[in-house]
């Protein structure tokens, strides 16, 4: 049985280990800090055991992933890498430099394009069924601004935006099939942390007009699309993996009047990244689209 190997034991390598154990995968760790972890660094690794290898899951900190993509690139080995996959020009340099050779190999975890919820917007748009698309809103926020005070490696720059813009900037190209323009029309804010904690932009994405916000101060974990349209509206509130999620569309009823509405609930279960990480398994997954992650970096870059 081949191996997979987790690279950074922390909160997201945990939780990467717990879906593969319940997979049963056969799965090893590296972490030079956490002494529950197999290895304490890729040199102590044979060159047999690199050559079982089958895939790598990459949950360190942002500023040291480049260095395991180099050790292992040339090994016939794929990579999950959460997202954003870049966040610096050495990273932005570093995989137009290999595009070629790591294409194939490379999978951005975007995990929230399997919800259902999501999929049913998207099928929705599809079909036309609110017409042609006039403002859109998006609002990804939690209350975690505490947390990342405390954290050495989190606390530092635009902590909100390179955590949670990505996954609505990678939503709006896979509802509208484009990354929005970045707009001046923003404003970033550090109300309890040295890092960016709020963040409120003002833009458009294929003419239709976007208010895009991510913020650690909801105090309760928040998610909300709404998007209007010629013939009528949707409107998600809230993820399965927080519990109660639920999704409105509405028919537009001429001249004017209460719309003819019809309500979705989804059950409160998380399994997205199981999801993905069988699609990641079995490599089932398109090659990397670098185009589209140099676009969420620059966007990512001037907020």
């Amino acid at each position: 049985m081949k191996t997979t190997l987790i690279i950074g034991l922390g909160i997201q390598g945990n939780k990467r280990k717990k879906v593969l154990n319940k997979l049963k995968i056969k799965v090893k760790t590296i972490d030079p800090f956490n002494l529950k972890a197999d290895y304490k660094s890729v040199q102590d690794l044979s060159e047999k055991f690199l050559k079982n290898v089958s895939h790598i899951f990459i949950c360190t900190p942002f500023s040291h992933r480049i260095e395991y993509i180099n050790f292992f690139k040339n090994y016939d080995i794929k990579f999950l890498i959460e997202k954003p996959l870049i966040i610096s020009e050495r990273e932005k340099i570093f995989f137009i430099k290999n595009k070629n050779k790591l294409k194939n190999k490379i999978y951005v975890s975007y995990n929230h394009r399997f919800e259902k919820c999501i999929n049913l917007i998207k099928t929705k748009l599809k079909k036309k069924k609110i017409g042609k698309i006039y403002f859109a809103e998006m609002t990804y926020g939690n209350g975690t601004a505490k947390d990342i005070k405390n954290s050495m490696w989190k606390n530092k720059g635009d902590a909100v935006i390179n955590d949670l813009m990505p996954h609505l900037l990678d939503l709006n190209n896979y509802l509208f099939g484009k990354i929005p323009k970045y707009s001046k029309f923003s404003l970033k804010k550090s109300f309890e942390n040295k890092s960016a904690d709020y963040f409120d932009i003002l833009t458009n994405v294929k003419n239709i007009k976007l208010n895009i916000k991510v913020s650690y101060l909801f105090w309760k974990n928040f998610f909300r699309i709404y998007i209007s349209g010629s013939r009528g509206f949707i409107s998600l509130n809230g993820l399965p993996k927080w519990g109660e999620c639920n999704l409105t569309y509405g028919k537009r009823i001429y001249p004017s009047g209460k719309p003819l509405m019809k309500f979705y609930n989804f059950k409160p279960i998380d399994f997205t990244w199981k999801k993905e990480m069988y699609i990641f398994l079995k490599n089932k997954f398109k090659p990397l689209d670098l185009k589209k992650n140099i676009e969420i970096y620059n966007f990512i870059k001037k907020c």
